[in-house]
């Protein structure tokens, strides 16, 4: 890609040895763990954060005098650039444990899988792996929950609209409430809220079967919604306990941060009258109860079984975490269609989850069921309106869009996949399940088939669906389009 004159090329350097930077200060917790356990992986962990601190420093260093402005397109592409140095500069580790991640590509297809928050992992044997190396997985996807930007957006200064533009880019949806007019006391929120859950989170599970260690991973993985796990049996080999704590933290998750914040602040009522959070319950709801049926009347389960797996699962891929227990093996076709239609739809907008975004489907509907009643009504003036606010006709086409391109990029992705040699079903649990940033797909993926035994182009394949999910397709693209990179 050739970068034009007019592009504005020393913010652009100056922001990715930022965020080389700031993966390589990130390397610190993995650093303390070999440390603490005496694990050979010290010396990698130490090698990848001096490497990405003297690449980082000096990108910044040669770019320092940057212009303090940032125009919208510049924030577009920059997000997507972000996005993808990001996974790269942290599968260094991976890259020097190849008695771990095998070949280049299995170390760059977990970094990915981490920093999007996907889940889908090559690692055959977790218990065996360095607790350094869990541990840092766990910390990709939590970095990635939040949002690699926002952290960027934190440690820049005096950035001007800059801030702005990207916090746009990052977050695409319709909804765009902000929490304070200031971007980053916008993000600063976020992240406090973001950063209570986790220590909730950890505190919740260290009180079940969990010790210190498997906690904090599973509390960085969980509310994240990226559901990378320690041990080999995913949750199903934890406690009831645990489970159920796991599920309401899932749930939680999948909420809009900028709805908790009000909730916090008194305003109550914004959270239990919002739309998006009512259907997102709903769909939890019933999808459990059309689970449940399948489950107990068809499989043999028991009662208790049958619905704490079906609430469980639903959870998991309605927030777009992932995780999943034993039962999930014994799913007949049936349960298996139906979460992959589940996993299109995802969580709320402004939380951690991907997919769709329910905010979406809401504004789809309305369109349709407008569109039947103009039939009848061809002279009505009829707005479609979300939480009683009329949308321009913008931000509707703006949802048809990205809801055509989403598609268009699943049937691409499922169609890539089945030349690669794997079969038609799987091709397409597969292509929707990494596109929507889930991950393990029930009833083709398991402890004792993981993804590392796929071939090297169908693990990129899924790599570039699970960027194109996580940067919801259109800061993807930006990357690509001339417009960006040349003067208006």
């Amino acid at each position: 890609m050739i970068i034009a004159k007019s592009f504005n090329t020393k913010i652009l350097f100056y922001i990715l040895g930022l965020t080389i930077s700031f993966i390589g200060f990130c390397f610190i917790p993995s650093i303390v763990t070999a440390y603490i356990f005496q694990e050979p992986t010290l010396i990698v962990f130490t090698f990848s954060l001096i490497f990405a601190l003297v690449i980082g420093g000096s990108i910044m260093y040669a770019n320092r005098k940057y212009p303090q402005s940032l125009t919208k397109k510049e924030g577009r592409a920059v997000v997507g650039l972000i996005w993808s140095i990001a996974p790269i500069t942290a599968s260094v580790p991976f890259l020097l444990l190849p008695q771990y991640f095998t070949s280049p590509i299995n170390a760059l297809f977990e970094s990915f899988s981490g920093f999007t928050t996907t889940g889908s992992s090559i690692l055959n044997n977790i218990e065996s792996v360095p607790k350094s190396v869990l541990i840092w997985r766990a910390l990709t996807q939590w970095i990635g929950g939040l949002g690699i930007t926002l952290f960027i957006i934190m440690f820049m200064k005096n950035f001007r609209n800059g801030s702005n533009y990207l916090f746009n880019a990052e977050f695409t949806s319709i909804d765009k409430e902000k929490i304070h007019p200031h971007i980053k006391q916008t993000v600063s929120r976020i992240f406090l809220i973001y950063f209570s859950y986790t220590i909730l989170a950890f505190i919740l599970l260290f009180f079940g079967d969990m010790d210190t260690f498997t906690a904090i991973c599973h509390s960085l993985s969980t509310i994240s919604t990226g559901g990378f796990t320690t041990v080999n049996g995913n949750i199903g080999q934890f406690s009831s306990y645990t489970q159920y704590v796991i599920m309401g933290l899932m749930f939680l998750s999948g909420i809009s941060y900028v709805l908790v914040y009000w909730l916090f602040k008194g305003k109550a009522e914004k959270l239990f009258k919002d739309e998006q959070t009512k259907i997102y319950t709903l769909i939890i709801l019933f999808g459990t109860i059309i689970l449940f049926i399948s489950l107990f009347f068809f499989h043999d389960h028991n009662f208790v079984i049958s619905l704490k797996s079906s609430l469980f699962h639903i959870v998991s891929v309605v927030s777009t975490t992932g995780y999943y227990m034993p039962e999930a093996e014994d799913f007949g076709l049936f349960a298996v269609v139906f979460i992959i239609i589940l996993m299109f739809i995802g969580g709320s907008s402004s939380s951690s989850c991907t997919g769709l975004k329910i905010i979406r489907v809401i504004i789809l509907y309305k369109y349709l069921q407008q569109s039947f009643k103009q039939m009848f009504h061809p002279r009505a003036v009829l707005p479609i309106r979300y939480n009683k606010v009329a949308l321009v006709e913008e931000a509707t086409g703006l949802v048809f869009g990205f809801f055509f391109l989403y598609l268009m990029i699943f049937i691409l992705g499922a169609f890539t996949l089945t030349l690669l040699g794997n079969d038609f079903l799987p091709s397409i649990a597969l292509s929707v399940s990494n596109l929507s940033n889930v991950g393990p797909v029930v009833g083709y993926i398991s402890p004792e088939t993981t993804y590392d035994t796929l071939n090297d182009g169908s693990k990129i394949t899924l790599m570039i669906l699970m960027i194109i999910g996580r940067l919801e397709i259109f800061s993807f693209l930006a990357m690509f389009s001339k417009s960006i990179w040349t003067k208006d």
